[in-house]
């Protein structure tokens, strides 16, 4: 298995987390989705991992969902 990256975490879950604001759920509860999301594609060990080993994940993750979806980030 290939090791999951910061940045493809936040790709898959900013892909899912606009699909998710897109069908009308409040940025929270699409957030929790998309992580769920992730968990089950990746394993909530990976996800974990990634998340604890990554630094200014904030940052990145705004960035990320800001470029998929600024719509719903501007709001």
């Amino acid at each position: 298995m290939i090791e999951l990256t910061l940045l493809a975490l936040l790709n898959f879950v900013g892909d899912n987390f606009c699909n998710y604001r897109d069908l009308g759920h409040d940025n929270y509860k699409s957030l929790l989705l998309s992580y769920s999301d992730a968990s089950e594609k990746y394993g909530p060990l990976e996800v974990k991992k990634v998340i604890e080993k990554s630094e200014n994940f904030k940052v990145a993750a705004i960035a990320i969902a800001a470029i998929k979806c600024p719509q719903h980030i501007m709001e």
